[in-house]
């Protein structure tokens, strides 16, 4: 167990295999963040683990966004948590996402909360997709009075103004 910096040699790609905050450079392996190196010699692998959690959630992860925004071609959201073992945790930062009409699988609303997953991180807004059953609305507002709106089957309706909105509800998690 090796405490490394940025930019610090861990291994020469001749010799190791490796995983988490690394990256090549002229056959050698870099260290990219602050933190501990392990070395398994008998699988000649070599693995980084940061010290702090990155600032923005990694490539895979659960976010919980908010919809702000409805483009013609993408959703503009703002994520504020993450998902770890079942469990939300607040996001240290407020990252903004996008969430293209391709990988929405369905209607969403401005206003809504939304459970999705990373697809990208290259660059400041992540990119978010709401395919699959899980993901997708977990809670929205009446487009015409602003109340929470209940779940009637596929479709949600509201509770004060009978209004029906038809969105992409994550199953499992819709709470009212």
């Amino acid at each position: 167990m090796i405490v490394v910096t940025p930019g610090e040699v861990v291994a020469y790609a001749e010799e190791y295999e490796t995983k988490g905050a690394v990256y090549l450079n002229h056959y050698k392996y870099l260290a990219s963040s602050i933190g501990v190196a392990l070395f398994d010699k008998s699988t000649h692998t070599a693995v980084v683990k940061p010290l702090r959690e990155p600032p923005i959630p990694p490539q895979g992860s659960v976010v919980y966004c908010i919809v702000v925004a409805k483009g013609r071609r993408v959703y503009h959201l703002k994520c504020f948590a993450t998902e770890k073992e079942r469990k939300i945790a607040d996001a240290k930062y407020q990252t903004s996402g996008v969430l293209p009409h391709f990988l929405a699988d369905g209607e969403l609303g401005i206003g809504d909360y939304v459970r999705g997953k990373v697809v990208s991180t290259y660059g400041p807004p992540l990119v978010v997709s709401v395919k699959g059953y899980t993901y997708g609305s977990v809670l929205s507002r009446c487009p015409h009075c602003g109340s929470l709106m209940k779940r009637r089957g596929m479709t949600l309706q509201c509770t004060k103004c009978g209004a029906e909105a038809k969105r992409k509800i994550a199953m499992g998690h819709y709470m009212m």
